[in-house]
Order: structure tokens, then sequence, then C-alpha cells
């Protein structure tokens, strides 16, 4: 399987967000994601680390970076 997790960075602990993820694309400050149902998720955020071996991406608000 080729699932991955999504987790946000949230005061140094990683929140997961979503799972069964299967596609993921950055559009201009968002993070588009569907997961192997076809759910759909947009968050306010940018990637920060992607453990393709975990199946875990980590994502980091903008908020925090400012």
């Amino acid at each position: 399987m080729c699932e991955s997790r999504v987790y946000l960075m949230e005061n140094g602990s990683e929140v997961p967000i979503m799972e069964n993820v299967i596609y993921i694309e950055p559009q201009d400050d968002k993070i588009f994601m569907s997961d192997l149902l076809g759910e759909q998720k947009i968050v306010e955020a940018k990637i920060k680390e992607v453990r393709l071996l975990e199946h875990k991406i980590i994502l980091e608000n903008r908020k925090d970076k400012k």
C-alpha cells in the first residue's frame, strides 16, 4: 500500500489530520489532500517533511513561521 498519514506540527508535536492519503498538492499557501475513499481536505500549511519509508507527511502551519 502506498497511502500516507498526514500530520500538522502544533506546539512541537505531530498532530494527525488525515489518513490513507493518496494525493497531495501544494496550491498557493494551501495544501490540497485526497484520501483513498475520495474525501478531500485543504489546509493552510506548507510541507515540512516527507518520510517515504514511514508513509508520513508532516505539514507546518504557515502562521507559525512569520
